[in-house]
């Protein structure tokens, strides 16, 4: 008769101490990844309305090319802007989309604020009321994505309709 050794029954499992060593090991490096992995999240979340809003800016000076009116962005409030596009039946714009960025924790430049596109695409600079800064000779507006204490995105716009994110 062969006996079964008291050692094969104990590695069968872990014991309570193994247990406890291997969750503090695991919440050690949970506290040290957290807060890197906490502003990623935040940061990636900036860049993807900033290029969001890109698009709908994008958008709206095609379509105001496209009808030959006024197409524009509205900066509603810090955590909300509205799309408008020319209605070629009346000629006035009516509201397209609203997009609500504060539920991602974020917020924008120029509340307040808005920016139209002309017939040609290009920005009306009297009817825009969005900050620009003209210092190297072109007048250029920007509409800032933030996620505040981590990083701001600007979205800029070209007076010639040039649309990028920084």
């Amino acid at each position: 008769m062969i006996r079964a050794s008291s050692t094969s029954r104990r590695s069968a499992g872990f014991t309570l101490l193994e247990l406890a060593v291997s969750m503090t090991v695991l919440a050690i490096l949970a506290a040290i990844v957290a807060p890197p992995w906490a502003r990623y999240r935040a940061r990636m979340r900036a860049y993807s309305s900033a290029h969001e809003l890109r698009a709908e800016l994008t958008y709206i000076q095609g379509r105001a090319m496209d009808l030959e009116g006024e197409c524009w962005v509205q900066v509603d409030s810090a955590g909300q802007y509205s799309v408008f596009v020319t209605d070629p039946a009346t000629g006035s714009g009516e509201l397209y989309r609203q997009v609500n960025v504060a539920p991602e924790g974020l917020t924008l430049s120029s509340p307040g604020k808005r920016l139209l596109f002309g017939p040609r695409g290009w920005v009306d600079p009297d009817k825009s009321d969005v900050a620009y800064d003209d210092s190297a000779g072109i007048r250029i507006y920007t509409i800032t994505v933030s996620a505040p204490g981590v990083v701001d995105v600007p979205v800029r716009i070209y007076l010639n309709g040039r649309i990028e994110v920084r």
